[in-house]
């Protein structure tokens, strides 16, 4: 699962300050969850999650972390509060410490005398009872983790329904279940472990743990998408050659993207990669190693591999530098931007991109890069928000309301995160989270709205 990373902004104490139930219920209503974009998946989780002073809300706040999957935060949050008094608090504690392989811990949970659905499957799958409740059908639009328990109490008859087209139907929260789960069928642990990780549920720790366990417990006729990408994930180590372990690292962040997996595979990569840069076999690999350094947030590995590839590798200088306009190397390459952008061949509407990102994150835009930009409309295609969102959303950030601004900014950039955004609507997110103080994620949101239309030379 996504960790709180080293540079991820701090939270305040009171970050919930002057928000009602009534205001929270229809934030959450209003925000994507699970989000598309890994930044705002992890922000939202931490904000969800905090410790605010009080038990405020906490059945909303969990049932949304359960919605978006992140099971670790929602145990967190319930586990500092164990025994309040809350209806259907308990059961939904024991279903995340069971969707996180804590069973132990899960049937240690007191449910109470409430007679709930969940909390007499908790007990029932707890008391190994002989006589099992009656399940839900595998045919519902969704299969959550009580349908999974409910399946465990049919013994072998509900181990026979666990096939890796369950993956597709499964909830956010049985997803982070399955692709954990070492006595799960090695098909639908994959097929779960993957649209996880498209679901930003499991970051690329996860994921790769996944590949490399069910990849030895595969069939071998086993010839689907996930279970093909576990086996190169899993020989590519061995490879004989920097030259075949290069060519393997692309052909498997080439098919990540195609999933929509490529930031949790580039994590899952990025150690490997980051070894080869110093191998002249490997130097046709260089923008490929820029891409995985980046997307894992290692940008001395993409800087480095920026100095190997050469001038054929100077536009992704502009990406990183635009990035983190602080960063140490950053200065030189923006001064140098419109140089790189044209001679990069960056398209007008990708130079709007840049100029807005740059702006909103209150860098000084070089004046040739702006001149260049405006000789073109600016595009106007892009998610728009709803209507008056963007007025909540610079209202909120003024009054300084943290988990206000962070859901606000959710639901502005919209169904597909910044890379699918308005401009506008990307200007002013970006700017409304650091005038909270979110100065990390708004770099990071930047990126990637940048990266996803940053133009590339290799099948990858």
């Amino acid at each position: 699962m996504s960790g709180i990373d080293a540079s991820a902004s701090a939270l305040p104490y009171d970050l919930w300050r002057g928000v009602d139930s009534a205001a929270l219920e229809r934030l959450l209503d209003a925000t994507p969850l699970p989000s598309p974009s890994p930044t705002l998946t992890a922000l939202i989780a931490r904000a969800l999650a905090a410790d605010d002073g009080g038990e405020a809300y906490l059945a909303l706040r969990a049932a949304a972390l359960q919605r978006a999957g992140r099971v670790e935060e929602t145990i967190s949050l319930l586990g500092k509060s164990a025994g309040v008094d809350r209806p259907g608090l308990e059961a939904r504690y024991a279903m995340a410490l069971f969707a996180a392989g804590r069973e132990g811990e899960a049937c240690a949970v007191d449910l109470g005398a409430r007679a709930g659905a969940e909390a007499r499957l908790m007990s029932a799958y707890c008391s190994s009872a002989a006589a099992p409740l009656p399940r839900s059908s595998t045919r519902k639009p969704v299969f959550d983790v009580a349908d999974y328990v409910s399946l465990k109490l049919d013994g072998p008859d509900g181990e026979a329904a666990l096939k890796p087209d369950l993956a597709a139907k499964a909830s956010p929260e049985l997803l982070f279940r399955l692709a954990r789960d070492e006595e799960a069928p090695p098909e639908l642990r994959l097929a779960a472990a993957e649209r996880a990780a498209s679901l930003n549920v499991i970051a690329g720790e996860e994921l790769a743990r996944a590949y490399r366990e069910a990849a030895a417990k595969l069939p071998e006729g086993a010839k689907s998408g996930p279970a093909l990408r576990a086996r190169l994930f899993a020989s590519f180590e061995t490879a004989p050659s920097a030259n075949i372990r290069a060519e393997s690292i692309g052909a498997l962040l080439a098919s990540a993207r195609d999933q929509g997996i490529e930031v949790p595979v580039a994590q899952a990569l990025a150690q490997a990669a980051a070894g080869l840069v110093d191998d002249p076999q490997a130097d046709f690999f260089a923008e490929t190693g820029i891409r995985i350094a980046a997307l894992a947030g290692d940008e001395e590995s993409a800087w480095a591999w920026i100095d190997t590839g050469g001038e054929r590798m100077r536009s992704w200088q502009l990406l990183l530098a635009a990035s983190d306009p602080q960063g140490p190397r950053a200065e030189a390459a923006l001064a140098a931007g419109i140089d790189i952008a044209l001679k990069g061949g960056l398209p007008p509407p990708l130079l709007h991109r840049l100029v807005t990102v740059l702006d909103a994150l209150d860098y000084e835009v070089p004046i040739p890069l702006w001149h260049e930009a405006s000789r073109t409309p600016q595009p106007d295609g892009g998610d728009l928000p709803p209507t008056g969102a963007l007025t909540s959303l610079k209202q909120a950030a003024d009054a300084g309301d943290v988990g206000r601004t962070v859901l606000l900014a959710a639901t502005v950039l919209g169904p597909s995160g910044a890379k699918g955004a308005h401009l506008i609507a990307l200007g002013d997110a970006l700017r409304a989270l650091k005038r909270v103080g979110l100065d990390a994620e708004a770099r990071r949101l930047g990126f990637e709205a940048l990266y996803a239309h940053w133009p590339t030379r290799g099948k990858a």
